[in-house]
């Protein structure tokens, strides 16, 4: 396969459908795997680049160096720096694609259809609303009785609270 060719299979794989054929045959961590020509800058171990899979023109990946697989196992300079890059990542899609709004998507686990256990995240041009159509479900709960739910679990907020800051600061 030309060059040429690969760059319009990568271009069209998530449109038609062949996308999930390709990375559950690819055997190593995409990620650790990234190739510099795709990346656009760097720093303290963060990149900023574009996914060979975009989802949609435009589209920015923000993925540490480091293989971890949780937003809990980013260092604090990293998570600096996705939240630099975050900001980055908006300006520049305005400047170069011209559209204003931006989706960050960022998938915890396989269970929340993360395709790679590396973390990344999507930064996604939004201008149109039928880029994230939802399959709505049928609420059980009202906006109060799930606030209380969450309230209710004041405690083991606190107790989660301070193994994080005692495992992570």
């Amino acid at each position: 396969m030309t060059d040429d060719e690969k760059q319009i299979m990568y271009r069209d794989a998530r449109a038609k459908g062949w996308y999930d054929d390709i990375w559950k045959t690819v055997g190593k961590c995409v990620f650790c795997d990234m190739r510099d020509k795709y990346i656009f800058h760097e720093e303290n171990g963060v990149v900023m680049t574009v996914p060979l899979y975009a989802y949609i023109d435009g589209q920015i990946m923000i993925i540490p160096r480091r293989h971890i697989r949780s937003i809990k196992d980013l260092t604090a300079v990293e998570w600096e720096t996705v939240r630099k890059f975050t900001y980055l990542a908006k300006k520049i899609i305005r400047e170069a694609h011209g559209v204003k709004g931006m989706q960050i998507i960022q998938k915890d686990g396989i269970d929340a259809q993360g395709t790679v256990e590396h973390i990344h995240f999507h930064c996604v041009p939004f201008d149109s609303p039928d880029l994230c159509i939802w399959n709505y479900r049928e609420l059980k709960n009202t906006p109060l009785e799930n606030a209380k739910l969450y309230k209710d679990k004041t405690e083991k907020i606190k107790k989660l609270s301070k193994r994080f800051e005692e495992k992570y600061e």
